[in-house]
């Protein structure tokens, strides 16, 4: 049995995501794939645009085998923890073969052997990283510019990863470190180091749009390559911006475009600015003091914030008035999100796997699942509380809060009745 795993958002689930699927299944030949999926939050710090139960159907109408979810701490978390949280659970699996991740360089040598020295640490890269500190840098940076350095060194190459005499290796390095993908892709390769994990990295170079690129852009270059898929962030923005839904359908596959038109047509999606009067109700009841025990918060934010919560006129606006040169606006709303849903610590591992759906002809890899895991796999929500580990627990109820408060504002939205996290149904086809 060949296995493959994959770790996304699904935000929404578009041809890009079909693309990676079905080389999965036609290139790596992978029988099963199992995809680690958000819950009802992403990195970005905001609320996914469709549930995720309605992702998970778009995700096993295209293909996929299993979806499970990744709780809330982990989805909106930083690259870092977001990769070690969500490759625990594969990991602990115990049948996944590779992890199949999109780059922007599209060699996971070089990944890899990136990924090698921020595990190991050198003394030659520490040396360089704490001066770069010292210097002012943001760690992000410092971290980019020691690794530049240290690869400076011919001697510090473990083997053919790059490509090129020095100038150009470093360009190449240069290159990757300013790629948010190959960012993300380094991160899944050091959390299957330092988990000792016999999972094996692929990398599928990303094709289509950029992540800033607009719908705009897409559709200028669309007639020029059948691989220039719209972004999940260029699909998002142009239902923002008004764009007729027949133009953005034509960016997902089929059965995907289905399910999102009929969310649409019901008004079943959520943007940041829907917990505009939650977030402003939130925040006029913490004080600088309190609000430093959120993650992703810092003094100099819990202090701009409450200076600043006078001007508070939706949630989008906000953030945008709290942007500094410091502070980037991922890292904002990710503080701004984790003040609503009380999320204060950020687990390296995640104890348990909730299963969220599968395709029937999938019970041969749930099967093997059951015999191998190490982590208790959840069906059935209401049976966690009597198989989880206090750690577990803790990191359930808190993705638990965060999905009814997702639901509450969702029915209100659309005014149907709330359906608690307990109530809701495996996807199943």
């Amino acid at each position: 049995m060949n296995v493959t795993g994959i770790i996304a958002e699904y935000n929404p689930f578009h041809k890009g995501h079909q693309y990676q699927i079905d080389y999965i299944k036609n290139v790596l030949r992978s029988d099963y794939v199992i995809v680690v999926m958000s819950g009802d939050y992403v990195q970005r710090g905001t609320p996914a645009l469709l549930s995720k139960h309605l992702r998970t159907e778009m995700a096993l109408r295209c293909g996929a085998d299993l979806v499970l979810e990744m709780p809330v701490s982990v989805s909106t978390a930083s690259a870092e923890a977001f990769a070690m949280g969500s490759v625990s659970i594969l990991d602990s699996l115990q049948v996944v073969d590779q992890l199949c991740f999109g780059s922007e360089y599209g060699e996971v040598s070089a990944l890899q052997e990136l990924a090698a020295v921020l595990v190991k640490e050198p003394k030659e890269y520490r040396v360089l990283l704490k001066t770069f500190l010292r210097e002012g840098l943001s760690f992000p940076a410092a971290r980019s510019q020691a690794l530049i350095e240290y690869f400076k060194d011919p001697h510090h190459f473990e083997g053919d990863d790059f490509d090129g005499i020095l100038t150009p290796l470093l360009n190449q390095i240069v290159q990757i470190l300013n790629s948010p993908n190959n960012i993300l892709g380094i991160e899944y390769c050091k959390a299957l180091l330092r988990l000792d994990s016999s999972i094996q990295p692929v990398t599928l170079k990303r094709q289509g749009m950029g992540y800033h690129e607009t719908f705009s852009d897409q559709q200028t270059a669309s007639s020029s390559s059948s691989l220039n898929f719209a972004s999940a962030s260029a699909i998002r923005n142009a239902l923002k911006s008004g764009f007729g839904i027949s133009e953005i359908l034509g960016e997902l596959p089929d059965n995907a475009a289905l399910v999102l038109e009929t969310a649409v047509n019901k008004k079943e999606f959520l943007l940041e600015n829907d917990f505009s009067l939650l977030l402003q109700y939130c925040l006029l009841n913490e004080t600088p003091e309190s609000l430093i025990v959120y993650a992703d918060m810092s003094k100099d934010l819990a202090t701009r914030i409450y200076s600043q919560i006078n001007h508070f006129e939706n949630f989008t606006q906000f953030t945008e008035l709290l942007k500094t040169k410091e502070l980037t606006y991922t890292r904002i709303q990710r503080a701004l999100l984790h003040t609503i849903l009380k999320v204060r610590e950020q687990p390296k591992g995640i104890p348990y796997a909730r299963v969220l759906g599968f395709r029937k002809s999938s019970s041969p890899l749930l099967k093997e699942i059951k015999q191998h895991t190490t982590i208790p796999v959840i069906t059935k929500a209401a049976d966690a509380s009597g198989i989880l580990s206090a750690d577990g627990q803790k990191i359930w109820n808190d993705n638990l809060r965060a999905s009814n408060i997702y639901e509450s504002i969702l029915a209100q939205k659309t005014g149907r009745p709330f359906v608690h996290e307990y109530q809701k149904q495996l996807v199943l086809l």
